[in-house]
């Protein structure tokens, strides 16, 4: 029952976001897909304790499908919508095909103004892909190898601002791909470490 109330509580969460999120202060915002997740992760715990081990681990990977879904939801929303954390992008299909400009402009305008605004900006489109790379290895044993993984994401990081460019929903940037796929490969890594870890102990 327990397991129950974690899931009616992320529901709740969750469509309350969606109704209020103009309403809704932009930190408490970035915080509810974390709460999801701490919550929903709490849920599936609460409920494969008391499973056989087999159904437990079927159980999980189920949640495991669950929460990719609800990733590349907001995922969508972001980088395709302007999101619901009021981010403010370029729309009208322009690109910037020259490396590293836009992430030297942010640079240049923190050293002269100290606006996090900048730094949150690239930090922001390194994290929203962190998941991708720790979901992948977790879910597919193939994609454990970074030769198959690594290309992966970076086709994804490419594909997010080509459709961007092509669907005039955002400005298509090439260090917004290099970004979201150090993202991805620092979530990658993180994972591997761990299983690396785990298996020789």
């Amino acid at each position: 029952m327990a397991h129950v109330l974690c899931y009616l509580f992320v529901l709740v969460l969750n469509v309350g976001w969606l109704l209020l999120g103009d309403h809704i202060h932009l930190t408490r915002q970035m915080a509810i897909p974390l709460i999801t997740v701490a919550v929903a992760g709490l849920g599936v715990w609460l409920r494969t304790a008391s499973m056989a081990p087999g159904e437990g681990r079927r159980y999980r990977q189920r949640a495991m499908w669950a929460l990719l879904l609800y990733y590349l939801a907001i995922l969508s929303v972001l980088l395709f919508f302007g999101g619901l954390f009021h981010i403010d992008r370029g729309w009208g299909g322009t690109v910037n095909l020259k490396p590293l400009h836009t992430i030297r402009s942010y640079l240049i305008y923190y050293e002269r103004t100290g606006s996090w605004v900048s730094i949150a900006n690239l930090l922001g489109n390194v994290v929203i892909t962190i998941p991708l790379g720790m979901l992948l290895p977790m879910m597919f044993p193939r994609l454990r190898r970074f030769w198959l993984t690594l290309p992966l994401c970076a086709l994804f990081a490419v594909g997010v601002e080509y459709i961007q460019w092509r669907t005039a929903t955002g400005a298509a940037d090439v260090d917004d791909s290099i970004l979201n796929f150090a993202g991805a490969f620092l979530g990658y890594l993180a994972v591997r470490t761990v299983q690396i870890l785990c298996r020789r102990r």
